[in-house]
Protein backbone atom coordinates (compact mmCIF):
# COMPACT_ATOMS: atom_id res chain seq x y z
CA UNK A 1 0.00 0.00 0.00
CA UNK A 2 1.24 3.29 -0.81
CA UNK A 3 1.93 6.16 1.25
CA UNK A 4 -0.23 9.41 0.83
CA UNK A 5 1.53 12.12 2.46
CA UNK A 6 -1.45 13.91 1.69
CA UNK A 7 -3.78 11.90 3.38
CA UNK A 8 -1.89 12.50 6.90
CA UNK A 9 -1.39 16.10 6.54
CA UNK A 10 -5.21 16.12 6.02
CA UNK A 11 -5.94 14.04 8.84
CA UNK A 12 -3.09 16.15 11.06
CA UNK A 13 -4.64 19.61 9.99
CA UNK A 14 -8.22 18.20 10.38
CA UNK A 15 -7.14 17.32 14.22
CA UNK A 16 -5.80 20.49 14.40
CA UNK A 17 -8.91 22.11 13.71
CA UNK A 18 -11.41 20.18 16.10
CA UNK A 19 -8.84 21.22 18.77
CA UNK A 20 -8.98 24.64 18.17
CA UNK A 21 -12.89 24.42 17.81
CA UNK A 22 -12.79 22.46 20.97
CA UNK A 23 -10.64 25.25 22.80
CA UNK A 24 -12.55 28.47 21.99
CA UNK A 25 -16.09 26.79 22.89
CA UNK A 26 -14.36 26.48 26.39
CA UNK A 27 -13.12 30.02 26.31
CA UNK A 28 -15.86 31.54 24.64
CA UNK A 29 -18.87 29.64 26.00
CA UNK A 30 -22.37 29.96 24.78
CA UNK A 31 -24.37 30.61 21.61
CA UNK A 32 -25.51 34.25 21.67
CA UNK A 33 -24.56 35.96 18.99
CA UNK A 34 -21.79 37.93 20.36
CA UNK A 35 -19.89 35.03 21.21
CA UNK A 36 -20.30 33.58 17.59
CA UNK A 37 -19.33 36.43 16.17
CA UNK A 38 -15.99 36.65 18.31
CA UNK A 39 -15.62 32.09 17.75
CA UNK A 40 -16.06 33.06 14.16
CA UNK A 41 -13.05 35.58 13.91
CA UNK A 42 -10.82 33.58 15.96
CA UNK A 43 -11.96 30.07 14.62
CA UNK A 44 -11.05 32.19 10.95
CA UNK A 45 -7.47 33.51 11.96
CA UNK A 46 -6.54 30.18 13.57
CA UNK A 47 -7.74 28.07 10.22
CA UNK A 48 -5.64 30.93 8.17
CA UNK A 49 -2.54 30.07 10.10
CA UNK A 50 -3.12 26.04 9.80
CA UNK A 51 -4.35 26.14 5.80
CA UNK A 52 -0.98 27.99 5.63
CA UNK A 53 1.33 25.53 7.37
CA UNK A 54 1.62 27.96 10.34
CA UNK A 55 0.51 27.09 13.66
CA UNK A 56 -1.34 29.44 15.97
CA UNK A 57 0.38 31.56 18.69
CA UNK A 58 3.80 31.77 16.67
CA UNK A 59 5.33 28.21 17.84
CA UNK A 60 6.40 26.64 14.50
CA UNK A 61 7.74 23.42 16.38
CA UNK A 62 6.22 20.10 18.44
CA UNK A 63 7.58 19.51 21.61
CA UNK A 64 7.67 16.08 21.87
CA UNK A 65 7.38 14.22 25.61
CA UNK A 66 11.56 14.73 25.57
CA UNK A 67 11.70 17.50 25.27
CA UNK A 68 13.40 18.13 21.55
CA UNK A 69 11.88 20.25 19.41
CA UNK A 70 10.71 17.78 16.30
CA UNK A 71 10.07 18.10 12.74
CA UNK A 72 6.14 16.82 12.00
CA UNK A 73 6.34 14.97 8.89
CA UNK A 74 10.13 14.51 8.54
CA UNK A 75 13.16 16.29 8.22
CA UNK A 76 13.11 16.74 4.47
CA UNK A 77 9.91 18.81 5.28
CA UNK A 78 10.86 20.96 7.83
CA UNK A 79 11.33 24.41 6.81
CA UNK A 80 12.51 25.42 10.49
CA UNK A 81 15.67 27.42 11.15
CA UNK A 82 18.30 24.70 11.91
CA UNK A 83 22.48 24.99 12.71
CA UNK A 84 23.88 21.23 12.52
CA UNK A 85 27.49 19.76 12.19
CA UNK A 86 28.15 19.31 8.45
CA UNK A 87 27.61 15.53 7.10
CA UNK A 88 31.26 14.51 7.51
CA UNK A 89 31.86 15.79 10.73
CA UNK A 90 32.60 12.77 12.63
CA UNK A 91 31.95 12.32 16.04
CA UNK A 92 32.35 15.45 17.93
CA UNK A 93 29.83 18.04 19.93
CA UNK A 94 26.45 16.24 20.01
CA UNK A 95 27.32 13.52 18.00
CA UNK A 96 29.99 11.99 20.14
CA UNK A 97 28.59 9.26 22.04
CA UNK A 98 29.67 9.93 25.18
CA UNK A 99 28.67 13.83 25.26
CA UNK A 100 25.42 13.28 27.38
CA UNK A 101 25.26 17.53 28.08
CA UNK A 102 24.95 17.61 23.75
CA UNK A 103 22.86 14.74 23.95
CA UNK A 104 19.39 16.17 23.50
CA UNK A 105 20.52 18.13 19.98
CA UNK A 106 21.15 14.38 18.54
CA UNK A 107 17.18 13.70 18.32
CA UNK A 108 16.88 17.22 16.21
CA UNK A 109 20.45 16.45 14.48
CA UNK A 110 21.40 20.24 15.82
CA UNK A 111 20.10 23.30 17.38
CA UNK A 112 16.34 24.04 15.90
CA UNK A 113 14.96 27.43 16.70
CA UNK A 114 11.41 26.34 18.29
CA UNK A 115 10.33 30.24 17.52
CA UNK A 116 10.68 31.54 13.99
CA UNK A 117 14.06 33.65 14.62
CA UNK A 118 14.74 37.53 12.93
CA UNK A 119 17.33 36.67 9.60
CA UNK A 120 18.94 39.25 8.13
CA UNK A 121 21.64 38.78 5.58
CA UNK A 122 22.71 41.32 2.66
CA UNK A 123 24.52 40.53 -0.71
CA UNK A 124 26.84 42.93 -2.13
CA UNK A 125 29.27 43.61 -5.30
CA UNK A 126 32.09 45.70 -5.16
CA UNK A 127 33.07 48.52 -7.45
CA UNK A 128 35.83 50.71 -7.66
CA UNK A 129 35.31 54.19 -9.70
CA UNK A 130 38.72 55.52 -11.55
CA UNK A 131 38.86 58.44 -11.68
CA UNK A 132 40.15 60.18 -14.93
CA UNK A 133 40.45 64.11 -15.84
CA UNK A 134 37.76 66.18 -17.26
CA UNK A 135 34.80 64.05 -16.83
CA UNK A 136 31.34 64.35 -15.17
CA UNK A 137 31.56 60.66 -14.29
CA UNK A 138 33.54 58.14 -12.73
CA UNK A 139 33.55 54.73 -14.71
CA UNK A 140 33.34 51.85 -12.60
CA UNK A 141 35.57 48.67 -12.35
CA UNK A 142 33.70 45.74 -10.54
CA UNK A 143 36.17 43.98 -8.09
CA UNK A 144 33.88 40.92 -6.18
CA UNK A 145 30.68 39.96 -4.95
CA UNK A 146 30.30 38.74 -1.74
CA UNK A 147 27.93 37.50 0.73
CA UNK A 148 28.33 39.00 4.11
CA UNK A 149 27.44 37.93 7.69
CA UNK A 150 24.37 36.30 8.46
CA UNK A 151 22.61 36.77 12.07
CA UNK A 152 20.03 34.61 13.49
CA UNK A 153 17.88 36.12 16.51
CA UNK A 154 15.56 34.13 18.52
CA UNK A 155 13.51 33.27 21.34
CA UNK A 156 14.28 29.63 23.32
CA UNK A 157 11.70 28.99 26.08
CA UNK A 158 12.04 26.25 28.55
CA UNK A 159 8.41 25.51 30.52
CA UNK A 160 9.47 22.41 31.87
CA UNK A 161 12.80 20.11 32.82
CA UNK A 162 13.03 18.32 29.72
CA UNK A 163 12.84 21.93 27.64
CA UNK A 164 15.48 23.27 29.77
CA UNK A 165 17.86 20.28 29.12
CA UNK A 166 17.78 21.23 25.67
CA UNK A 167 18.31 25.07 26.10
CA UNK A 168 21.17 24.29 27.82
CA UNK A 169 22.68 21.73 25.02
CA UNK A 170 21.71 24.78 22.87
CA UNK A 171 24.05 27.20 24.76
CA UNK A 172 26.81 24.62 25.53
CA UNK A 173 26.73 23.66 21.59
CA UNK A 174 26.66 27.52 20.48
CA UNK A 175 30.04 27.60 22.88
CA UNK A 176 31.37 25.00 22.18
CA UNK A 177 31.40 24.99 17.95
CA UNK A 178 33.61 28.43 18.96
CA UNK A 179 36.16 26.79 19.70
CA UNK A 180 39.09 25.32 18.03
CA UNK A 181 40.40 21.79 18.35
CA UNK A 182 43.59 22.33 21.11
CA UNK A 183 46.13 21.07 23.73
CA UNK A 184 44.71 17.38 24.12
CA UNK A 185 42.63 16.88 21.18
CA UNK A 186 43.69 14.11 18.87
CA UNK A 187 43.07 16.29 15.55
CA UNK A 188 44.17 19.39 17.70
CA UNK A 189 45.07 22.59 15.66
CA UNK A 190 42.04 22.01 13.71
CA UNK A 191 39.98 25.33 13.49
CA UNK A 192 36.23 25.21 14.86
CA UNK A 193 33.54 22.98 12.92
CA UNK A 194 31.96 24.17 9.57
CA UNK A 195 28.05 24.04 10.09
CA UNK A 196 24.96 23.82 8.23
CA UNK A 197 22.57 26.47 8.16
CA UNK A 198 19.22 26.19 7.02
CA UNK A 199 15.50 27.96 7.37
CA UNK A 200 12.33 28.47 5.36
CA UNK A 201 12.95 25.96 2.63
CA UNK A 202 14.82 25.42 0.03
CA UNK A 203 15.09 28.31 -2.23
CA UNK A 204 15.39 30.26 0.85
CA UNK A 205 18.57 28.95 3.14
CA UNK A 206 19.12 25.56 2.61
CA UNK A 207 22.13 23.74 4.32
CA UNK A 208 24.39 26.35 4.00
CA UNK A 209 28.32 26.15 5.07
CA UNK A 210 29.06 28.49 7.98
CA UNK A 211 31.21 29.14 11.31
CA UNK A 212 29.84 30.37 14.25
CA UNK A 213 31.53 34.21 14.53
CA UNK A 214 29.71 35.40 17.82
CA UNK A 215 27.37 34.13 19.85
CA UNK A 216 25.31 36.20 22.62
CA UNK A 217 22.95 35.23 25.37
CA UNK A 218 20.99 37.33 27.58
CA UNK A 219 20.69 35.96 30.98
CA UNK A 220 18.18 38.80 31.96
CA UNK A 221 17.43 39.29 36.06
CA UNK A 222 13.76 40.06 35.98
CA UNK A 223 13.17 36.10 34.06
CA UNK A 224 12.20 33.47 35.91
CA UNK A 225 14.75 30.29 35.68
CA UNK A 226 14.17 26.55 35.75
CA UNK A 227 16.59 23.74 36.51
CA UNK A 228 18.23 21.59 33.97
CA UNK A 229 19.30 18.21 35.11
CA UNK A 230 22.30 16.91 33.10
CA UNK A 231 24.32 13.63 34.51
CA UNK A 232 27.82 13.52 32.91
CA UNK A 233 28.65 9.93 34.00
CA UNK A 234 31.62 10.89 35.93
CA UNK A 235 29.97 11.18 39.26
CA UNK A 236 28.69 14.53 39.00
CA UNK A 237 24.65 14.53 38.55
CA UNK A 238 23.38 18.40 39.59
CA UNK A 239 21.33 20.72 38.39
CA UNK A 240 22.23 23.90 36.53
CA UNK A 241 19.29 26.50 36.16
CA UNK A 242 18.43 28.21 32.66
CA UNK A 243 15.85 31.09 31.92
CA UNK A 244 12.44 29.97 31.17
CA UNK A 245 12.84 32.73 28.32
CA UNK A 246 16.00 33.51 26.51
CA UNK A 247 17.20 35.50 23.61
CA UNK A 248 20.09 34.12 21.27
CA UNK A 249 22.26 35.80 18.98
CA UNK A 250 23.87 33.98 16.56
CA UNK A 251 26.43 35.81 14.11
CA UNK A 252 27.18 32.99 11.21
CA UNK A 253 29.57 33.76 8.28
CA UNK A 254 29.05 31.55 4.92
CA UNK A 255 32.10 29.01 3.92
CA UNK A 256 32.49 28.23 0.61
CA UNK A 257 35.55 26.23 -0.55
CA UNK A 258 37.44 26.79 -3.72
CA UNK A 259 36.30 23.69 -5.33
CA UNK A 260 32.84 24.67 -4.64
CA UNK A 261 33.45 28.17 -6.26
CA UNK A 262 34.60 26.71 -9.42
CA UNK A 263 31.32 24.69 -9.50
CA UNK A 264 29.86 27.95 -10.18
CA UNK A 265 27.48 29.28 -12.36
CA UNK A 266 25.50 32.17 -12.51
CA UNK A 267 23.40 30.59 -14.73
CA UNK A 268 22.94 27.55 -12.49
CA UNK A 269 22.67 29.82 -9.57
CA UNK A 270 19.83 32.02 -11.07
CA UNK A 271 17.82 28.80 -11.72
CA UNK A 272 18.20 27.62 -8.08
CA UNK A 273 20.37 24.93 -8.85
CA UNK A 274 22.84 25.25 -6.62
CA UNK A 275 20.62 24.92 -3.85
CA UNK A 276 22.45 22.33 -0.82
CA UNK A 277 21.45 18.49 0.30
CA UNK A 278 21.75 18.09 4.11
CA UNK A 279 23.47 14.81 3.72
CA UNK A 280 25.58 16.35 0.55
CA UNK A 281 27.13 19.03 -0.45
CA UNK A 282 26.18 22.63 1.13
CA UNK A 283 24.24 25.17 -0.70
CA UNK A 284 26.05 28.46 -2.47
CA UNK A 285 23.97 31.25 -0.79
Amino acid sequence: MAFNFNNITEQATSATQKAVTKGLDKVIPGDSLLSKAAKGFLGSQANRLLNSALNPGGANSIIDNQGAATAQFGSENDTRARLALSPGSGQILYRDPNNSLLSPLTMTDGVVWPYTPSINVSYSASYSGNQTIHNNYQSQSYGLSSVDQITCVGVFTANTPAEAEYVLSVLHFLRSATKSFFGQDTNRGTPPPVLRFSAHGPYMFNSIPVVISNTSQDFEQQIDYINAKVGRGDGINSSTRVPTSMTINVTLLPVVSRSAQTRFSLASYARGELIGTAGGPGGQP
